[in-house]
């Protein structure tokens, strides 16, 4: 029995504006809840993914013949552009090429115009520029060579252009995007056959 003196706690019930506010706090969390989850899934089926390329072709024809270096020659390269996208566009400005040989630039120049890739679309990216370099009396092109007639060159190929996303009714804002292509050529001037189809690199 309880000492004397000491009584009972009495339950006291909740009034009816202490359980509503409890209700429809609960509601507003569930329903908070319930949009977060709306808002993540809408995000992860609206997020654009970057274009992705891959290098199908390359060449500079008469390289190793040549006694004036790579100056006026032809330089040629096909790249696949792929838009992994399920529902996006991607608008894209005109794109720039530069090839190099280590830090020395060979060629460079607008390789396209302005153009729309659709979702999951591919466009080919084609490019036939003129070489500027190196020419002979050019330190760099005594290794060029001498790497020509040994059967393998690394390159790389850069392309920079301006892109926007088309999600639904509306556009987003410019990226600026490099695509970074590394590959070998033979001593023929043609790109080594490990090298084709092979993915380059695309930074935002």
């Amino acid at each position: 029995m309880p000492a004397p003196g000491h009584r009972l706690p009495l339950y006291h019930r909740q009034s009816p504006a202490v359980r509503c506010v409890n209700f429809l706090c609960a509601v507003l969390l569930t329903l908070i809840l319930i949009a977060g989850i709306i808002f993540f899934v809408l995000w992860l089926s609206l997020r654009p993914h970057r274009p992705r390329f891959s290098l199908i072709d390359f060449s500079i024809p008469n390289g190793a013949a040549s006694s004036a270096g790579l100056v006026n020659l032809p330089v040629r390269f096909a790249v696949n552009e792929h838009n992994p996208n399920q529902k996006i566009g991607i608008y894209f400005d005109e794109i720039l090429a530069s090839v190099y040989y280590g830090d020395q630039l060979v060629a460079s120049g607008r390789v396209t115009h302005p153009f729309y890739q659709g979702p999951k679309g591919d466009t080919p990216v084609q490019g036939t520029l003129t070489a500027t370099g190196p020419a002979a009396s050019n330190p760099a092109w005594g290794r060029l060579s001498g790497e020509l007639s040994a059967g393998r060159v690394a390159m790389r190929l850069v392309l920079t252009s301006t892109v926007r996303f088309k999600v639904k009714i509306w556009d987003t804002k410019r990226h600026h995007m490099k695509t970074e292509c590394d590959f070998s050529i033979n001593g023929d001037g043609t790109l080594q056959q490990q090298a084709k189809n092979s993915p380059c690199a695309v930074y935002f």
